[in-house]
Formats: structure tokens, C-alpha cells, sequence
């Protein structure tokens, strides 16, 4: 009985964690990546002040995805930290926007949005190929509000 209680409890742990905010980011390191996304392998650990913070953002920013072969063909699973030029949006997508010449829509997934008066939003974002993506390419993520605004965007290559 007393493992079932301590499993218990590790997995309320767990989840309590999981679920606890990210420290708030500074003035100065929000308008350092205003209007940009982030891409990194996993969340990135505030830094001691905000010079080390911004570094480690810097250094955790992706700009080739490597992918997972999964049933729907090749799957790309990222964290993503959003900082957005505009907050107070209702709803928002990431648009994956084809890198050639013709610019064109690729795939779109909704993003959660906690607090819509948070300039930042982070999170854990998958797509696959089955979703239209094609492994090689280059695209721009554009993150874009309900009245089709882009509050943040980056370009990424699709291993």
C-alpha cells in the first residue's frame, strides 16, 4: 500500500509541475525578441540577469528541425517561445508558409493562448508530413492573431 500512495504522489508531483507558470520575462528581454518565435529543443532556462538570459535564447534558437520517422511520415515535435508584437488576441495559428518564391500556405495549427495580455506564450508544438509539410524544406512560421496580423515569425529547414 505505501507504494501505491508514494506513486500516487510522484504523479501529482508531476503534474503540479508540469502545470506551475514560467518565471516572467523582463521588459528588456521581451523587447529584445519582440515580434520573433523562438524554436528550441526544449524550454530554455532563464538565465542569473538578462544578459544571460537573452544568450541563452540565442544560442537554444533552432533554424534546421530535425525530424522523427512516425506513421504520418516524418514528425517534427519543438518548443516554442512566442514573443509577440501585439497581445490581446483572441485566437492564434502558426502558419507554415512554403520558403520558395510563391510563398504559399503550407499547413496551419492553432496555438493555445493562457493569458491573452501575456506578450510571451510558450509551448510544445508537432507537425508531421501527413499535415503538408515536405522534409528538406525551408518555411516561414508565421504566428498570426484573428484578424490575420503576424505578431511573431521565424524560417526554419525541415530535416
Amino acid at each position: 500500500m505505501p507504494r501505491r500512495v508514494s506513486a500516487s504522489f510522484v504523479v501529482v508531483l508531476a503534474f503540479f509541475a508540469a502545470a506551475a507558470p514560467a518565471a516572467e520575462l523582463s521588459d528588456s528581454v521581451v523587447a529584445a525578441f519582440r515580434g520573433k518565435l523562438v524554436l528550441s529543443r526544449a524550454a530554455v532556462a532563464r538565465g542569473a540577469s538578462d544578459k544571460e538570459t537573452i544568450a541563452k535564447l540565442k544560442a537554444a534558437q533552432l533554424t534546421e528541425l530535425a525530424g522523427v520517422a512516425a506513421d504520418g511520415g516524418q514528425t517534427w515535435r519543438f518548443h516554442y517561445t512566442a514573443f509577440l508584437k501585439k497581445t490581446g488576441n483572441v485566437a492564434l495559428n502558426v502558419r507554415f508558409v512554403s520558403g520558395e518564391k510563391d510563398g504559399r500556405l503550407v499547413a496551419e495549427t492553432p496555438i493555445p493562448i493562457p493569458d491573452v495580455d501575456s506578450p510571451v506564450l510558450e509551448g510544445n508544438l508537432s507537425i508531421s508530413e501527413s499535415q503538408g509539410l515536405t522534409r528538406g524544406k525551408a518555411y516561414l512560421l508565421l504566428l498570426v492573431n484573428d484578424n490575420g496580423e503576424t505578431v511573431a515569425k521565424t524560417s526554419a529547414i525541415f530535416k
